[in-house]
């Protein structure tokens, strides 16, 4: 009996727990509530962004690193062999034109001077002397010319007389003699004064040879002084006192200064072959040097090379650009030898502008839709230029068109628009 009711027991206690497990299953698996629908709003008209044709400049250039050099720069070398006395000068001077950098010693030279000069005065002594002799015999001339005009007038008269019977032959023979005497005497006093002219011509050739040696000579004592041939700046050195220096030298042992002008200075520019095609002499141009990136030098193309480099296949411009010193520094602003760059003008002109998302591109070429009267018009543009976003158009289109700015694919040609629906926007 005790089992029966024991089992009995434990039925009741597991068809109690299912019946519990049952109402939690279905506690948890109600049905949620249908969420309500939130209600849409009605939505307005799409909005097509028209914007206005204007005109302004459009400028298209080019940015190309830039080298500044020195106009003109000068090697001086020396011209005769000597020692380097004294240099004046040192790196980074400014120099005026002509003044004198470096002197040299030679004193060989300074002999060879000497010898020259002492034989020229010894020349002019002796052409001195000959021309005092030229003037006694041209003087010992004159007396036999006039003793000469006397005998013969003398002879004239006694041959008058003789011919009259007056006076015996005897005298007048006497008389031609004398006068025989007096014409012997003038040739030879013409062939002492040409010989006196001969001697002379020689000294004054002599004289010549002389003094183009000492020209020469005092030319080479020129050059032992080394002068700047033009205004500039020291930008290498060389050279020191007590060196040997010869003419004709190569390299750095040949040359002792190099000066450099810096009161005008070119900017130099190698320009590939796409961008030597559009650049031409006279642009404007704007060089920034990486060394004062806040200041601007602005000038205008001022030459080119007019062909290509053979190796590199780019061509050479250059942009003058004066270099005063600064009132208030009283330093030059530029320098030879900084880097920067160049910004050079290619392109300007006044057009029509839309931005550069009005453009329609494709195959067949740009195009923009032309809004009116509420009609769109694909209408074809040439593009002059482009640039930060800006395009200018050379034909198609005028100023005050209206044309679409954004989305311009949307549309169709001939599809009208409602006043609505065109949102008219600046740009």
């Amino acid at each position: 009996m005790k089992t029966q009711a024991a089992h009995h027991t434990r039925v009741q206690c597991a068809l109690l727990s299912a019946l519990v497990l049952a109402c939690l299953v279905c506690g948890c698996q109600r049905p949620t509530p249908p969420v309500q629908q939130a209600e849409q709003e009605p939505q307005g008209p799409t909005k097509v962004a028209v914007g206005v044709v204007r005109v302004q400049l459009m400028e298209k250039t080019i940015d190309l690193p830039a080298s500044i050099e020195s106009d003109e720069t000068a090697m001086l070398m020396a011209r005769v062999e000597a020692y380097v006395a004294e240099v004046l000068v040192d790196i980074g001077d400014e120099v005026e034109a002509g003044q004198v950098l470096v002197r040299l010693d030679a004193p060989e030279l300074q002999q060879r001077v000497a010898q020259h000069q002492a034989s020229v005065k010894s020349i002019l002594a002796v052409k001195q002397m000959t021309l005092a002799e030229l003037k006694s015999t041209q003087a010992q001339n004159a007396v036999s010319l006039a003793e000469q005009a006397l005998k013969l007038s003398v002879r004239d008269r006694l041959a008058r007389l003789v011919s009259t019977g007056a006076l015996e032959s005897q005298r007048l023979e006497e008389a031609e003699a004398a006068l025989g005497t007096a014409n012997a005497q003038i040739e030879k006093s013409k062939s002492a004064i040409e010989m006196v002219g001969a001697k002379l011509q020689k000294d004054e050739a002599e004289l010549a040879v002389e003094q183009g040696k000492l020209g020469e000579a005092k030319s080479l004592t020129d050059y032992l002084e080394i002068k700047s041939p033009f205004a500039g700046i020291v930008v290498r050195r060389s050279v020191d006192s007590g060196n040997l220096v010869r003419p004709g030298q190569d390299g750095k042992n040949g040359v002792l200064l190099t000066i450099a002008k810096v009161d005008k200075l070119q900017a130099v520019v190698y320009a590939t072959v796409d961008v030597a095609a559009q650049i031409k002499v006279g642009r404007e141009v704007c060089f920034i040097a990486d060394d004062m990136p806040d200041e601007k030098f602005r000038g205008q193309l001022s030459r080119t090379s007019g062909s290509y480099d053979d190796r590199t296949r780019m061509m050479r411009a250059e942009i003058d650009f004066d270099n005063p010193r600064d009132a208030k520094t009283g330093q030059r602003r530029l320098r030879a030898g900084s880097y920067g760059s160049v910004e050079i003008l290619l392109y300007s002109e006044t057009l029509p502008v839309v931005p550069e998302s009005a453009l329609r591109r494709g195959a067949g070429g740009n195009s923009v839709v032309v809004v009116r009267d509420g009609a769109c018009l694909i209408t074809p543009v040439e593009i002059a230029i482009e640039r930060d976003g800006l395009v200018g158009i050379s034909s198609g289109l005028a100023a005050g068109d209206q044309v679409v700015v954004k989305n311009p694919g949307d549309l169709d040609s001939g599809q009208t628009l409602k006043e609505a629906e065109i949102d008219l926007v600046t740009w």
